[in-house]
């Protein structure tokens, strides 16, 4: 993975991954802030991990994570999503695609925020905390309706990684 990635956790670099799964399934021409949302909210709820628990990677077994979003919120969230989203043809995972420029700056805003708060990796949780720093944007308006707010994600990280 890129030197950008280099921070990135075994779950945030999963994150990525799915996002480019959910952006080439939408048939996107590039990876989008909401398309990354919608990533995280799948990985939150356990949809990937729950396939692979036990398995092994370089940062120890894989477990189940604790939810941040209800599984309420998370399902208004997609829906949501899924409005905003342009649905074209479904783009071959085989088929390079290039992050937008708003979520080039969430992967580095999210970076930023990590070592401010004097973490070692970008976990999920700075990624959101980063989309709602973008308070004009489609995905941040989403968390907003569902009143999840910036500095509720950035004390969730404080008690979770301290």
């Amino acid at each position: 993975m890129s030197t950008l990635f280099g921070q990135f956790s075994e779950r945030s670099k999963i994150v990525i991954f799915l996002t480019r799964k959910d952006a080439g399934r939408r048939g996107a021409t590039a990876l989008e802030p909401g398309d990354l949302l919608e990533a995280i909210i799948h990985e939150d709820q356990g949809e990937l991990a729950k396939r692979f628990v036990g398995a092994v990677t370089r940062s120890g077994p894989i477990r189940e994570p604790q939810p941040f979003f209800s599984a309420d919120v998370a399902s208004k969230a997609l829906l949501r999503l899924r409005t905003i989203l342009p649905q074209h043809e479904p783009v071959a995972v085989s088929v390079d695609m290039t992050m937008s420029p708003s979520l080039q700056h969430i992967l580095n805003a999210a970076t930023t925020l990590a070592g401010e708060l004097h973490h070692s990796q970008v976990q999920p949780l700075h990624l959101v905390a980063a989309i709602l720093a973008e308070e004009s944007s489609g995905p941040a308006e989403i968390l907003k309706e569902a009143g999840i707010s910036r500095e509720a994600v950035i004390q969730a990280l404080r008690s979770q990684l301290t």
